[in-house]
């Protein structure tokens, strides 16, 4: 399964009424394409007013707990509210997972980084995990982020009632900022820039003409721009939910 990062309202998204980056460019292309997703996606099952009352009855719940005075902003209606979407993929998550324990450990960021490699079992990774004393979204969390101008992780359980640690999007853009300042100190066009000059090295390529052609299959990639796609369009993410009041979500 690939990783894609969603922005947006949660009606929307559990009613389907969006699409991926991937999706938008087959469409836009004329390439045919099929979104496969586990069985027991039980939302399918559900119907818009269903979905509604759901999302709705866990929003509140949240909004109550915490005591949040004022209301935050926070969007939900299934086709108003804008929402953002990219695809970091899950070598790009790991290469900038990478990239935090390196700084934070004091330790060269390895230059690559292997295809599909499990990242928590990774030397730095691991040994950082084991010795750290703070929570970070990104290594604590469940891919879910709220638009809550408190930062924040607390537990509570997701829309389909498991279980789950969440954070808020206000934390998520604050240990960004923290990632950015151990070395790169990008301005925000230089990281919004990121996530269409920094990445994976092609193994397809395409054109109207031919098709989709196999180029070279690559098992490595370049870990310091890996960590920069991923880091733009998770900063991306953080900023739109923060503007339109959307939740977003790791979608795999």
């Amino acid at each position: 399964m690939g990783l894609d990062i969603y922005a947006g309202t949660l009606i929307r998204y559990y009613a389907r009424n969006w699409k991926t980056v991937s999706q938008q460019f087959a469409e836009a292309n004329g390439i045919n394409f099929r979104t496969i997703r586990p069985q027991q996606d039980s939302e399918d099952k559900l119907s818009l007013q269903e979905i509604q009352e759901l999302v709705t009855q866990w929003q509140n719940a949240i909004v109550k707990g915490l005591n949040l005075n004022p209301v935050p902003l926070w969007n939900e209606d299934y086709e108003v509210t804008p929402y953002y979407t990219d695809k970091p993929d899950w070598d790009a998550l790991n290469a900038l997972l990478l990239y935090i324990a390196s700084k934070y450990s004091n330790k060269e960021v390895p230059s690559t980084i292997i295809k599909n490699f499990d990242i928590y079992k990774h030397p730095i990774v691991s040994e950082f995990l084991e010795t750290k004393d703070f929570q970070l979204s990104l290594f604590d969390g469940n891919g879910w982020w709220l638009p809550i101008k408190r930062n924040i992780m607390f537990n509570y359980v997701l829309p389909n009632s498991e279980e789950s640690i969440l954070a808020t999007s206000s934390l998520l853009l604050e240990e960004l900022k923290v990632y950015n300042s151990f070395e790169w100190n990008a301005d925000r066009n230089t990281i919004i820039s990121w996530s269409k000059t920094e990445g994976y090295s092609a193994d397809m390529v395409y054109s109207k003409e031919n098709g989709i052609e196999e180029a070279h299959k690559h098992m490595t990639y370049n870990t310091e721009s890996l960590a920069k796609f991923a880091f733009s369009i998770l900063w991306q993410a953080a900023e739109f939910s923060l503007e339109h009041g959307v939740v977003i979500v790791y979608d795999f």
